[in-house]
């Protein structure tokens, strides 16, 4: 009985919310000033600190990544020159 009634009352909760939502064209809710002021407050803007955290750990993870692939190539073609692929 009790899970009827909740459901009772989500479905007309769920009306209520698409009855609103037909009434105004979906790109007229978010683009609207009010809507881009909720929008922008919602955004956590990265300090400078942190950027260059990231930066660096990106910037390190390259050249590492990098490094790897060099040595990768080097160990195949050596590996292709022992068999007598390579020139």
């Amino acid at each position: 009985m009790a899970q009827s009634k909740e459901k009772l009352e989500w479905k007309k909760q769920r009306e209520t919310k698409e009855k609103e939502l037909k009434d105004v064209p979906i790109q007229l809710k978010w683009f609207s000033f009010e809507g881009i002021k909720t929008e922008v407050k919602r955004i956590r803007w990265i300090k400078f600190g942190e950027l260059l955290e990231s930066t660096g750990k990106v910037l390190a993870f390259c050249v590492l990544f990098g490094i790897f692939f060099v040595l990768c190539d080097l160990v195949i073609s050596k590996l292709l020159l022992m068999i007598g692929v390579g020139a």
